[in-house]
């Protein structure tokens, strides 16, 4: 649950500071930010990359997940041919439905509309045996702020039909799968300078620990009050080590590369929403896994 909602605090890093993964947030308003230029290179290096994916739709650890796996999806890098419209209401292109980097607020962020084919459904298990699910008016676009350390890679599905198993329903209607993105050099830096933060942390916190012990370990008042000040030093210290906004650096083990020098982390989103971008009537479904990719 904690890695869960980590996903959902580092969406907002991308309109703010560097993140890394996948939910809309409430600061999704215009402005004059505009996406890098290496994002046309990162979008044209998708030369039809094949991404094997797994939702599980439902948010609480103990409660029961519908699981919905062998769905495949080919990430193409030819463009949706849309008629420019900022008005989501009057939404007129190729069939796909609306995107919130390319139909909303900020498209300046976006890499623009590309078509996601669909190569095999999704299936799962529910009392009356293995049931299909099928995706239409796929669409996916590359959502990415200037000088931000990462992206995010937003995939639009129309599911046909309801999927239920039990109390747990995905129900019909427009579906948002969401993963984060870094630049392979970028990764890296951050990734380094995570393990820095790391080391400090731990040699802080070995330190407030060794202070405490002699704060315990001593009778005289005094002493006690110096290795209680000491150990409050180390835990600020500790603090200033900035890991905790590091939490959501990928490890390599994470992350897979999918075209030139882009990072893809194999942990997202899945979401939905009522009325316009503009909104933020967002709703948070459940979690996405790349099982494998092509």
């Amino acid at each position: 649950m904690k890695k869960f909602i980590g996903l959902i605090h580092s969406l907002i890093l991308i309109f703010e500071t560097p993140f890394s993964s996948g939910f809309l947030s409430s600061s999704w308003t215009p402005d004059a930010a505009t996406c890098p230029p290496e994002i046309k290179q990162y979008v044209q290096s998708q030369t039809d990359t094949i991404l094997d994916i797994r939702l599980n739709i439902g948010l609480e650890k103990d409660s029961p997940v519908l699981a919905i796996g062998g769905f495949q999806f080919q990430l193409s890098n030819k463009p949706i041919l849309n008629k420019e419209n900022e008005d989501e209401k009057n939404f007129t292109s190729e069939l796909h439905i609306p995107l919130p980097g390319t139909n909303g607020p900020r498209p300046r962020l976006s890499s623009g509309a590309y078509h996601l084919n669909f190569l095999q459904d999704g299936t799962y298990v529910n009392m009356n045996g293995l049931q299909n699910v099928e995706f239409s008016e796929g669409c996916w676009e590359m959502i990415w702020r200037d000088r931000a350390a990462a992206g995010l890679i937003v995939c639009g599905l129309k599911l046909n039909q309801d999927a239920r198993r039990n109390d747990m329903v995905l129900e019909k209607g427009n579906i948002y799968i969401t993963f984060p993105v870094w630049s392979k050099e970028g990764l890296q830096k951050r990734q380094f300078c995570k393990l820095e933060s790391q080391a400090k942390y731990k040699e802080f916190e070995m330190a407030r620990d060794d202070e405490l012990q002699k704060m315990a370990k001593s009778s005289n008042i005094l002493i006690k009050a110096l290795h209680y000040r000491n150990a409050v030093a180390a835990t600020e210290n500790m603090d200033n080590t900035g890991l905790h906004n590091m939490v959501d650096v990928p490890s390599g083990n994470d992350v897979i590369e999918i075209g030139a020098g882009l990072q893809l982390v194999q942990t997202g989103t899945v979401w939905c929403k009522s009325g316009p971008f503009r909104s933020y009537h967002q709703k948070l479904l459940g979690s996405a896994a790349v099982e494998n990719s092509k």
